[in-house]
């Protein structure tokens, strides 16, 4: 990724320095004309230096812009939209735990199982959240005092109870009867043009799924 990333910018550098040796060359020339011909060539000579800054410069306008109202929706509402999905996911296990009879999902390898079991495989889910900039802030702050980050507890719960349920969804979608040996991995997603910027995490959930005969 890195290699391609270096590529990109190697090939854009490369198309700036032919855009400003172009208009160099254009300025040198337009000297040399009529005085009549003056705003022709400077459109000429400053026609691709603007069409290549265009789109950076909108960029640049939506973001000041769009970035505040972003950052003041995550104070407004980041902490309601969690507690929301949280209430989601415990409606969605309810429903799951009905459904099996009892919690299907079990860190045991199966060694207390005698025998009886007809099929097994593979069952996986994943999981990608990133907290908002308000709760990174917030986290920011209470690690400048120390101790518990609670904001970022209530992130990671959530983020946690999505993966079981998805995994409990998926167990149940394919006919498995229990899920044995559950393990939850995480990983951090970093931009790879960002290393130090924010961070998605992913949580990944998988175990063996059982079918007795």
């Amino acid at each position: 990724m890195r290699s391609i990333d270096a590529k990109v910018g190697t090939i854009t550098a490369s198309v700036m320095m032919a855009v400003l040796m172009f208009s160099g060359f254009a300025l040198a020339q337009a000297e040399e004309v009529k005085s009549e011909d003056s705003p022709a060539i400077a459109l000429l000579c400053l026609g691709p230096i603007l069409l290549f800054s265009l789109p950076f410069v909108v960029f640049g306008i939506v973001w000041t812009i769009v970035g505040p109202i972003m950052f003041l929706y995550g104070v407004l509402f980041s902490e309601r939209n969690m507690r929301k999905r949280m209430d989601s996911v415990v409606l969605r296990e309810s429903a799951s735990i009905e459904h099996f009879g009892k919690d299907p999902l079990s860190t045991l390898k199966g060694t207390n199982i005698v025998g009886g079991i007809s099929d097994s495989g593979l069952v996986y889910a994943s999981f990608v959240y990133s907290p908002s900039h308000w709760q990174l802030l917030i986290a920011w702050i209470n690690q400048l005092f120390g101790g518990r980050v609670d904001v970022m507890h209530r992130v990671i719960s959530v983020g946690r109870a999505e993966a079981k349920q998805r995994l409990r969804e998926q167990a149940r979608a394919a006919g498995w009867q229990d899920v044995l040996n559950v393990r939850i991995d995480t990983a951090e997603m970093t931009p790879p043009s960002n290393p130090k910027g924010t961070k998605a995490v992913e949580i990944f959930a998988y175990g063996t799924g059982i079918k007795f005969g």
